[in-house]
């Protein structure tokens, strides 16, 4: 099954709900590319108006095991962002 639409849709979820994940981290988690990936970041995607936020878990593109992997591989990072933002 196809699962191509729903690619952007577990993108844009990733990039709010976890920033510190890296583009080779959602590209493994959800199987697309970088060029989608900056696409959906800066917001110039050709059907961004469409696009909605989606668990990737929930569309099946991803177990949660390895989602939850890549984010605690990815914790310190999300420290790094933290302090970035509140200093």
């Amino acid at each position: 099954l196809s699962r191509r639409k729903e690619r952007p849709d577990a993108i844009a979820w990733l990039l709010r709900n976890h920033p510190e994940l890296t583009d080779p981290q959602i590209s493994k988690l959800v199987g697309t590319t970088k060029p989608t990936i900056t696409a959906i970041r800066e917001r110039t995607h050709w059907n961004m108006s469409n696009i909605k936020p989606i668990d990737p878990v929930l569309l099946g593109l991803c177990r949660q095991t390895e989602l939850d992997a890549a984010v605690k591989k990815a914790a310190p990072r999300r420290a790094e962002i933290e302090e970035e933002n509140t200093g």
